[in-house]
């Protein structure tokens, strides 16, 4: 899914995206996700393990 939404998070001081990682144990990649960088840390790192674990229904 392609988005134009850019944001601003205003802790970091960053326009643009923001991605959330997940990795394994030996530090392969699993998912990542790209959002708006308005999104805080939590809900984009609990959306992550959600759509990982395939408890949502978004992709």
């Amino acid at each position: 899914m392609i988005s134009t939404d850019v944001g601003f998070d205003p802790g970091k001081e960053i326009h643009g995206p923001k991605r959330f990682i997940t990795v394994d144990l030996l530090g392969l990649v699993l998912r990542v996700l790209v959002t708006s960088a308005s999104v805080p840390e939590p809900a984009g790192a609990k959306l992550n393990v959600h759509l990982l674990a395939g408890l949502s229904d978004e992709r």
